[in-house]
């Protein structure tokens, strides 16, 4: 299980039934040992929760941001979780992944340049079928988990099989030399800002989406909010593998 990706729910307790329903449809995920997901009900009587729920964000490969007005108005879901998951995201130490659940205002909030599921960002409870909804969400999650995996074993398998280096020129500590390092540095800055007028592009097409209410308008915001997350989903990738090099 230790190679397993950590998974952490960021939610309000008047949505615990909705989390739930979610941790059930991660249920297999956590039997085929691919994941280990917490969530502040598994705090044992006598801890600190505080520290407890501060120690399990901090080591969380996936922050999960279970969104609805509920989740918005609570001051230590949104000020602190929230904002040091968005933290660790940007440093690349975490994906943070918001969860739709209920309608609410949350475009302009800071994970709002975020892809977002369901799909769409349709909320939960506004699908005809929820478990069909709750599956949208699991297939998406699954989708992360294995690109997460696949990061890492390869830097394990990296760690395993590096050899002293015998080259002349000076390497850094990750066995790169200062050439290559500056180059993927480089590399990281220019799709790092094509990744935030990704974002940007994305945000606004999903606000557009939300307040249109013409029906054939909003069918061709949909194929463009699909055509964008698709890009944001590609550059998010290369970033995540520019990261790792770099380690």
């Amino acid at each position: 299980m230790s190679n397993a990706v950590k998974v952490f729910f960021s939610y309000s307790h008047k949505d615990e039934a909705l989390r739930d329903e979610l941790a059930t449809h991660l249920s297999m995920m956590k039997r085929q040992g691919v994941i280990e997901a917490w969530h502040d009900r598994e705090i044992s009587a006598g801890s600190e929760w505080a520290n407890a729920i501060d120690d399990n964000l901090e080591v969380a490969d996936i922050i999960l941001l279970l969104v609805s007005a509920n989740f918005l108005a609570s001051d230590y879901c949104y000020d602190k979780e929230m904002t040091r998951a968005m933290e660790r995201h940007q440093t690349r130490e975490a994906r943070v992944i918001p969860i739709i659940l209920k309608p609410s205002d949350w475009n302009g909030a800071p994970f709002g340049k975020l892809q977002a599921l369901p799909k769409n960002a349709k909320p939960v409870t506004t699908w005809q079928d929820q478990d069909e909804a709750f599956l949208n969400v699991a297939q998406g999650i699954r989708r992360v988990v294995e690109d997460i995996a696949k990061l890492k074993t390869s830097s394990s398998t990296a760690s395993e099989t590096t050899t002293p280096a015998t080259s002349s020129l000076p390497a850094t500590s990750g066995g790169l030399t200062e050439r290559q390092r500056r180059r993927l540095e480089q590399e990281r800055d220019s799709v790092q800002q094509q990744y935030d007028l990704a974002s940007t592009k994305l945000g606004r097409l999903r606000q557009a989406y939300g307040i249109e209410t013409d029906v054939s308008t909003k069918l061709k915001l949909e194929a463009q909010i699909q055509e964008s997350q698709t890009e944001h989903s590609r550059l998010d990738g290369q970033l995540e593998e520019i990261e790792q090099k770099l380690l």
